[in-house]
């Protein structure tokens, strides 16, 4: 289990400081209660699915681009080892997920990456290519860390609905938990040797990720479509 955020030193923690605001709207969102509640729309959670299934093959791609930019080879191997475990998600989890919900996984095809879920996905993919290492990590942290603290508020509330539960098992396991510990030691180190300038790019990066975050949730259970 991750200690509770605030309680961080280092880098992390003051990275997790400046975005407090947002995780406390992600658990105050209706998404995030309607899964604790049972009463969130399964239109909703099958187009979280859908979308989320459009970001983990982008976040697979940013996570080997980061990986192959890492100058210690350990941190390549943890970021290959996350981004194999995001491939077997987007591969096996949904699909189970959209089965116990008595819905055909090919579903999911029919659904194209929406506005959020796009400006997101290039979001990462643009800071990580054109970026140093820190600022491709501090893009993609937040969506480990915020999931992990997710995970571990909704694993305490529980779901009755058993494939909202399931979902949540996943983000709330042990073995989750451990690889974002790993992530955030990674962090703090990197954090220590950047420059003033490039320690507060990255913090930008990290605050628009932590933001994104909340969008995310937001446009799946507005189930987002594009306007025109």
């Amino acid at each position: 289990m991750t200690p509770t955020p605030g309680t961080r030193a280092g880098w992390t923690g003051r990275l997790w400081t400046e975005i407090e605001p947002v995780y406390d709207a992600i658990l105050g969102h209706p998404f995030i209660n309607g899964l604790t509640s049972g009463q969130l729309s399964v239109d909703s959670f099958v187009q979280f699915v859908s979308q989320d299934t459009h970001y983990l093959q982008d976040y697979v791609r940013t996570l080997l681009t980061l990986a192959a930019k890492s100058p210690d080879f350990e941190v390549t191997k943890m970021l290959t080892t996350h981004a194999a475990a995001a491939a077997t998600a987007e591969t096996g989890l949904h699909a189970e997920l959209m089965k116990d919900l008595g819905r055909d996984p090919a579903e999911l095809l029919a659904f194209d990456a929406r506005p959020t879920t796009r400006a997101y996905t290039s979001f990462m993919l643009a800071t990580v290519f054109t970026g140093s290492f820190a600022d491709g990590l501090a893009a993609v942290i937040p969506c480990f860390w915020i999931y992990a603290e997710v995970g571990q508020h909704l694993q305490q509330a529980g779901s009755p609905n058993p494939v909202y539960q399931r979902w949540i098992d996943s983000y709330g396991s042990d073995d989750y938990q451990r690889e974002v510990l790993l992530a955030l030691e990674l962090t703090d180190r990197v954090g220590l040797s950047l420059a003033p300038e490039a320690e507060a790019a990255a913090r930008r990066h990290f605050r628009t990720a932590a933001r994104y975050e909340w969008m995310f949730w937001d446009a799946a259970y507005r189930q987002e479509t594009w306007p025109v």
